[in-house]
């Protein structure tokens, strides 16, 4: 890994990977990411202490290690990038206490900005949400897409809303363009067809 790693990341963000980990990939597939990152100690996120902090180079070498693994397996990145917003944010946040949130559990040079919020005039409800990540943590690599955190934001929007909506996004670059974990994501709201 080259770059530079200053930083820490709140070990309540590790405890939900490693949970979202054991969700979609079980036990084995969490150890193997482990193993590849060199950090197979933490394998019992029991005794992980949720109050401090781990250095970000040691939470990059997991990133590193699930985005080598899971290389190409982008529906997977997704639905962990799902159960991560499940396990990091369980109850009721509304979105912008999410963004705050996890702009603040994870102190390094990346940040998530909500740029725009439109509504219908017609119903005052909330159609878009534009957003600029600056930097993702998740996808830095070249050739990694950013599913991880596109799936993380979709569900963590798809919570505070009512069951009849769901949600698309636009905005992914080409993961193969080296500045490509900076974008503008929108997520756009629909109502869901009736079946």
């Amino acid at each position: 890994m080259i770059g530079d790693y200053k930083g820490e990341v709140n070990n309540k963000v590790l405890i939900a990977l490693m949970q979202a980990y054991l969700d979609v990939l079980d036990y084995d597939g969490l150890k193997s990411i482990l193993r590849e990152a060199e950090l197979l100690e933490l394998k019992d996120i029991r005794d992980i202490n949720s109050n401090k902090f781990i250095d970000f180079f040691s939470f990059k070498k997991i990133i590193s290690a699930q985005n080598c693994l899971l290389f190409g397996c982008y529906n997977l990145l997704f639905e962990i990038g799902k159960k991560f917003s499940f396990y990091l944010f369980p109850y009721g946040k509304n979105f912008e206490e999410v963004i705050k949130e996890i702009n603040y559990l994870m102190k390094t040079n990346w940040n998530i900005e909500i740029l725009d919020k439109s509504e219908n005039y017609m119903t005052n409800e909330l159609e878009t949400i534009t957003l600029e990540i600056q930097n993702c943590l998740f996808c830095s690599e070249v050739g990694v897409p950013c599913n991880f955190i596109v799936g993380f934001l979709v569900h963590s929007l798809e919570k505070s809303l009512p069951s009849n909506r769901e949600i698309t996004f636009s905005g992914l670059r080409d993961p193969h363009d080296p500045s490509h974990n900076s974008f503008i994501l929108k997520l756009i709201l629909k109502i869901k067809e009736k079946n």
